[in-house]
């Protein structure tokens, strides 16, 4: 199958086959300028990354700590239900945003996964086309790694990528709090960033106040800064969107999650569904 490139971000893999990760940085620089900007008003209500149309993503918790009933499903299967539907199914060699912060916390090579028509337009010098067991493999792969998949219609992704907007790429990032672009959404209103992005229905996040002993690590580790101590207690605010990396770091099993929706892929499946179109 040809897979067409056009300019985008990442231009300078055409040159160079890999992007160089100061050219990286350059542009991940050039993105937090651009977040900054859209606490501007009127650019905010306009541009297409702030939109929910056009922006609608879900954090997947991977933590063993999770507690569900037996009928409540595991919440990656969100992301296996799109391996499965998805027509084509690309992985990227490597992370742009750890490449480019020189992360040495989480794996470089465990890119995102895209999937939908339009991922044949990612150009193939940083990414490979795969089957449903390869994507599969990825995924379990990030998930054992301790990176909570991302998943979502992101209409950055078609900037950063070079594909044009035809609702018909979907992204599945695998974040680290240390260096992941998502921790520009901290920029922006949380009108708008409840708007765009959202944890898993039916998702409680509880501090256990005796146990926790006030080290501020959950505090270090949230991307979106929703999670403060108070009185020498962490305390997890509604900005929280689910992502769950709080609980894999703090030293005194303080903080529980609870899934409690056993009809919460379905529901996900189908808000993705109304921004991304996989038929």
């Amino acid at each position: 199958m040809n897979r067409k490139w056009i300019p985008g971000l990442l231009d300078a893999g055409r040159l160079y086959q890999k992007p160089k990760p100061w050219m990286m940085r350059m542009g991940l620089d050039g993105l937090k300028g651009l977040f900054h900007v859209f606490n501007l008003p009127l650019i905010r209500r306009f541009h297409p990354w702030m939109q929910e149309s056009k922006t609608n993503m879900y954090w997947i918790p991977v933590n063993q700590e999770l507690e569900r009933e037996p009928d409540v499903p595991l919440p990656y299967e969100v992301v296996e239900h799109f391996i499965e539907k998805s027509s084509t199914r690309v992985v990227m060699d490597f992370c742009g945003c750890r490449a480019a912060h020189k992360c040495e916390r989480f794996p470089t090579d465990i890119g995102c996964l895209m999937m939908g028509d339009d991922a044949v337009k990612i150009p193939p010098e940083f990414s490979r086309m795969v089957d449903k067991d390869e994507a599969r493999a990825h995924l379990q792969k990030a998930v054992d790694a301790g990176l909570p998949p991302f998943i979502g219609k992101a209409r950055i992704d078609n900037f950063i990528f070079g594909v044009p907007d035809n609702s018909r790429l979907l992204t599945v990032c695998f974040c680290c709090d240390c260096c992941c672009v998502t921790d520009l959404l901290k920029h922006i209103p949380h009108e708008e960033r409840q708007a765009i992005v959202h944890p898993l229905e039916g998702l409680e996040i509880h501090v256990d106040q005796e146990a926790c002993i006030g080290c501020g690590k959950c505090a270090e580790h949230c991307f979106i800064e929703a999670v403060s101590l108070d009185s020498g207690k962490a305390f997890i605010s509604e900005e929280c969107r689910g992502c769950c990396r709080c609980v894999s770091v703090c030293p005194a099993n303080a903080i529980k999650i609870r899934l409690n929706n056993p009809d919460f892929v379905r529901q996900a499946v189908k808000s993705i569904e109304s921004s991304v179109r996989m038929d």
